[in-house]
């Protein structure tokens, strides 16, 4: 579970106004890459209740926006996670609990559109086509993988 580092104790919870800026810290930091896409503060104000961010040490150290794209499909977007806590499983509990957080919400099935395919494929993720995105897909993300996983059945 570790990549050379040691676990550590690590809170997830619904982000709340007072983490907007983190949120964006974190984000910004993968934005240049082109991981992820630039976000606002209000962006991520308004968004709040469908962020969740993971804490050690009462500090944010990674976040992940569930963003629903049908009724019953949700994309797992800016998972980002501090230089200092990467490979110490913060990702993994951020996947983890936004998989819960949907389930809750009753969605079927999330995906992600990343580079992370390896990080993906590991969480049970599989390739796969979703024809929602074929329209909407961007020049920045056609050439990244679409990764899916089932998280409730339907009905």
């Amino acid at each position: 579970m570790t990549a050379g580092h040691d676990t550590f104790p690590v809170k997830v919870r619904s982000a709340a106004a007072a983490d907007v800026e983190a949120i964006l810290a974190l984000i910004d930091l993968n934005v240049p890459s082109g991981e992820l896409l630039p976000r606002t503060a209000d962006f991520v104000a308004l968004n709040a209740d469908h962020f969740l961010v993971a804490e050690r040490d009462g500090r944010v150290v990674g976040c992940v926006h569930l963003d629903e794209y049908a009724p019953s499909l949700a994309e797992v977007r800016s998972l980002a996670v501090s230089p200092d806590a990467q490979g110490a499983g913060v990702g993994v509990a951020l996947v983890e609990a936004l998989e819960r957080l949907a389930r809750v919400r009753g969605y079927t099935t999330l995906f992600a559109v990343s580079n992370s395919g390896d990080f993906f494929r590991r969480r049970g993720y599989e390739e796969r086509h979703i024809p929602e995105l074929d329209r909407e897909r961007s020049s920045v993300s056609r050439f990244k993988g679409v990764h899916a996983k089932d998280v409730a059945s339907p009905g």
